[in-house]
């Protein structure tokens, strides 16, 4: 059950980051380039798969998350 419900937390915040990087005109893939990192690394991230303190930065800078 605890998985469960973290695998719906991780959805339910990656739907929150990718909509609010589509209205503030951002894409994973430009986030990536930005941070010099790669696409693959910052999608685990959003994902909760991964944890990087840059991708983590760069959202509450930009994205206020």
């Amino acid at each position: 059950m605890l998985t469960q419900t973290n695998s719906r937390r991780n959805i339910k915040r990656a739907a929150k980051i990718n909509y609010l990087l589509r209205i503030n005109g951002y894409t994973q893939r430009t986030m990536a380039e930005e941070l010099g990192i790669s696409y693959v690394w910052v999608c685990n991230v959003i994902n909760g798969k991964g944890y990087n303190p840059k991708v983590e930065n760069w959202l509450k800078e930009n994205l206020g998350i």
